[in-house]
């Protein structure tokens, strides 16, 4: 596939960028990466729904990417993320699509069904469980402390040039802000569907849980967060059937 062309879109003087691959009759398939990631990480997921006849919409998240990375932590709060997502989507001219998020892109996806209900097809959230924040998706670390940014840039060498890091703290500590989201979902009138990877034990099994509680799909997959989520081939056949199931 030749590697598309990135578009942008402005939303309060801010630039969304994102590509459109696949038939422009195709029904929308939105996809939104997870926190430190961008939109190329949907490579080969893109691949093979857009040999289904879908059209793909992979956008950067405000502050990843080529998107742009405001300083200001409210650039990055609920509504506003929704409504970046809704700009692309009126850009494309698409009324409604569906929403593969993963990890902070399934965090997004809740946001969509918070604020942006109406221009959603269906709903797929891997590597994220609705009204979990980042420390107890994650377990907390065995000393019991929070996984805080700080903490965060002390276990792991991102090696961010200094202008970028007020985008990935504010992106980052927005991830706690999740009350309420399991009742959006809910509420929000469109099929829904939770994926994990089962080394992922806290978020696999209420994740699971409050799929039976809503009567959404779920499914889990071997391997940890990352594995979940680039390991594409066994999540394919589950997202593709999903799909299908909404459209009849």
């Amino acid at each position: 596939m030749i590697k598309p062309t990135t578009k942008f879109v402005e939303h309060k003087s801010l630039k969304i960028a994102y590509t459109a691959q696949g038939p422009e009759t195709g029904e929308a398939i939105v996809l939104q990466h997870g926190w430190t990631s961008e939109k190329e990480f949907f490579k080969a997921y893109i691949e093979a729904l857009v040999s289904e006849g879908y059209r793909c919409i992979s956008i950067d998240s405000l502050g990843h990417g080529e998107s742009d990375k405001p300083t200001e932590a409210k650039a990055y709060a609920r509504a506003e993320r929704a409504a970046h997502v809704v700009a692309v989507l009126n850009r494309e001219d698409i009324d409604k699509a569906h929403f593969i998020g993963y990890s902070m892109g399934g965090w997004i996806a809740c946001c969509m069904a918070e604020h942006e209900s109406s221009r959603l097809l269906s709903l797929m959230i891997g590597g994220h469980c609705p009204e979990t924040g980042t420390t107890e998706e994650a377990g907390g670390l065995s000393s019991g402390e929070e996984y805080t940014f700080k903490r965060i840039q002390e276990l792991y060498d991102f090696n961010w040039p200094d202008e970028i890091v007020p985008a990935m703290q504010h992106t980052y500590e927005y991830l706690e802000d999740v009350s309420g989201h399991e009742k959006a979902l809910a509420e929000s009138g469109v099929p829904v569907l939770l994926w994990k990877g089962r080394e992922e034990v806290v978020i696999c099994e209420k994740g699971e849980e409050m799929a039976k509680r809503n009567g959404w799909t779920f499914f889990s997959v071997e391997g940890d967060h990352m594995q979940a989520a680039l390991n594409h081939e066994p999540n394919l056949p589950y997202l593709l059937s999903f799909i299908k199931s909404v459209e009849n």
